[in-house]
Order: C-alpha cells, then structure tokens, then sequence
C-alpha cells in the first residue's frame, strides 16, 4: 500500500485545505494522548476524500483555522465514527463546530449491525483486517512510526465507502431520517455539555464506597498525585495507579518501609515519592473533621407500585417493538428514559415530546404504543 505522508509544514497544509474546500464529503479520525499523558490534545489528525487520505501533524502547526472552517462548511459532510469524543476534543482544543456529520457508529446501531467497531465494520463489508498494535500509542511522541501513520491512515480510508453501505441500510429500512436527527443533536453536544462538576478523586471507582475520613486521605493522594502528573505531563495511573491510592486511604501507612510493601509501589516509586506520598497521607488524615468530603446521596422516591407497574407495561411493549423491528432496545427508548415517561404520565404526543432526551422519531414511531400502555 502507498504510503501516506505526514504535513507538516504550514504551506503544505495550507495547500491541502484549499484543495478540499469544495470536497462535498470528507472522512475525519484524530489520535489523541490521552492514554500516555496528563494534558489531553490531539497528536494526529487523519482525513480522507473518496479516493486520497492525508495525516496532519497538529503539533507542528501554529494555526488550525482553515480546518475549522472547512469541518464548519455548510455544503460538506464529515463523516466520523464514533464522533462525539473527536468532537468533543475539536470543541475543546481549537473551538471548532463540525456542522454537518455522519457518525457510522450511530449508523451500524440504527441498522441493528451485531458489532459496532470500526474493526469489525471494516471487516464485514471490506474484508479489512485493521491492525490494533497503535491503540495505545504516545501520538504526542515524535517522531511518529511508519508502522503508527499506516494504522491511522486505516481508520479514515474506507470510512466514506462504510458511510455509503450504512445509509443505503438506513434509507432502506426507512429510518434515514432517525440518523440525520441523532447526528444533528451530536454537533449540539460539545457546545451545550458542562463539564462533570464532581471531583477528580470521587471520580475513581471505587471511591464512593468509602467513608468520609478515608475520602478526606484520598482527596489529598490524588490531589499531589494530579500535580505530579500535570507537571510531568504523564498520564496519572503512570504515577501511582488507582488501587494503591484507594488501599492507602482505607488502610494508611506511616512508614517508608510499610509503603514500599504495598503492591504496585515499587523502588522507582519509592525513590522519587516515596516521602512526598507519606506527606500526602498525613495531610489526609490530620483533616478535621468538618472538612472532610461528604457524598451527596441520591434523590430518592417513596415507593410507588403504580409507577412500578407502568415502568413495567412500557419495558414489555418496548421490548416487543424491538423483537418486532429488529432493534437494540434503547433505540427505542432506554429504561432511564422509560422510567422518566412513566414519572411524567404524558396525555399525549405534545406531552411525550416535552420529556428531555426524547427524540422525534421515537416519539413518532413507538409514541404511541408507549402511550397506549400509560
């Protein structure tokens, strides 16, 4: 296979947006550090045309703005799969609006495909076999390999030609206009999403399981760790791993030696950290008491077996619809959105449409079955 060079350089990726400008669809993957590093950014930026497929270097260039403008056209078509954490990363990291998108995720699951990869996709319409050794890779590491520009350059190449055998599914199944209103809603997202306001350290699973004082140890531990890791620009787990951060807030040490016994603290560790980890713990454990952090519990309801039973009607005709057409269940409606209908006892197809998350064409196509069992 030709091999597909790297831009670069300003000029030539000036030279390339130029070039397609007018393309009326155009394949988008980017690669990102997440796995390796603390500061998540793009590395590798991957499009492709129905015939040519090109890698830019973001790293290497000042000023991304034309590729903003050109995901942001009103004529073109970008096609992703899995779109939404490109998007997200686009928004985050340049404030690009990629305007009109084809996810073939969302697609393969309007189609009910039994496998939902891109590997597996690829497989089963191109005979592709796509090499998954670069998953993982460091894409803000450089230089980057020919082995790791091969594997990127797969995941746009036919990614236009899968586009094309998912929407004439869709178009045959009738449900085209299901994807366009998914796809729409997916350009809002990343514009619309606020940010997790709980905390990194009760973000770690596992966390919530513990009790105020060991949460007051592990909110220390993961505050030092953070810093150690943004510092060096590594990955946090790279630093000291979410096990040992939860097995020191359980059950604390006092000791160096005491620590370097501990699974997953190993000399390195101990050398570099070893005193700055004991320092953390004690911060953590002299915490008084009213400032320890405390979970907000979640809202409950009183027991209530007519919802119950409602909840239960509408799971039975939505899983009959399913079995019917051929569909996962949640496309239809998940069972949080089915508790959320049940709650709510609409009258009508104004009241169903009212409920946040619902989509027109559920309301349109299943509304009804739904309301009959309400």
């Amino acid at each position: 296979m030709e091999e597909t060079p790297l831009i670069a350089q300003p000029a030539a990726f000036q030279d390339l947006m130029g070039q397609l400008a007018d393309e009326p669809c155009i394949a988008l993957d980017t690669e990102a550090s997440s796995f390796h590093r603390y500061h998540e950014r793009i590395g590798l930026i991957q499009l492709s045309n129905r015939k040519d497929t090109w890698l830019i270097d973001p790293l290497a260039l000042d000023n991304m703005g034309t590729l903003g403008k050109l995901l942001g056209s009103q004529h073109a078509e970008t096609v992703v799969h899995d779109a939404d954490f490109d998007l997200r990363l686009l928004k985050r990291m340049y404030g690009f609006r990629v305007r009109h998108v084809f996810d073939t995720l969302i697609a393969a699951e309007l189609v009910n495909e039994p496998e939902l990869g891109l590997a597996s996709l690829l497989k089963k319409y191109f005979g592709i076999q796509l090499d998954k050794r670069y998953q993982k890779a460091d894409w803000c590491k450089r230089p980057l390999t020919p082995g790791m520009l091969a594997y990127a350059a797969m995941d746009t190449r036919y990614l236009i030609g899968l586009r094309d055998e998912l929407a004439a599914k869709l178009r045959g199944a009738g449900r085209w206009d299901w994807a366009m209103e998914e796809f729409e809603l997916l350009t809002e997202v990343p514009f619309q999403a606020k940010e997790d306001p709980t905390p990194g350290f009760l973000r770690i699973k596992g966390a919530k399981a513990l009790k105020p004082h060991e949460l007051a140890v592990l909110k220390e531990l993961h505050q030092w760790r953070a810093g150690v890791a943004s510092g060096l620009d590594r990955a946090a787990f790279m630093v000291l791993g979410n096990d040992v951060l939860l097995t020191l807030s359980r059950e604390p040490v006092t000791s160096l030696a005491a620590l370097a016994r501990l699974k997953g603290v190993g000399p390195s560790t101990m050398e570099k950290y070893g005193t700055d980890i004991l320092e953390a713990l004690q911060r953590g454990l002299t915490t008084p008491k009213d400032q320890w952090p405390r979970l907000e519990r979640p809202k409950r309801f009183p027991r209530d077996p007519q919802l119950e039973e409602r909840v239960k009607r509408l799971k039975a005709a939505r899983d009959k619809m399913a079995l019917a057409q051929d569909l996962r269940p949640g496309i239809i409606a998940a069972n949080q959105l089915l508790l959320d209908i049940a709650r709510a006892k609409p009258a009508g197809q104004d009241d169903l449409l009212a409920i946040p998350g619902l989509r027109r064409y559920q309301a349109r196509e299943f509304g009804p079955a739904l309301l009959a069992v309400i």
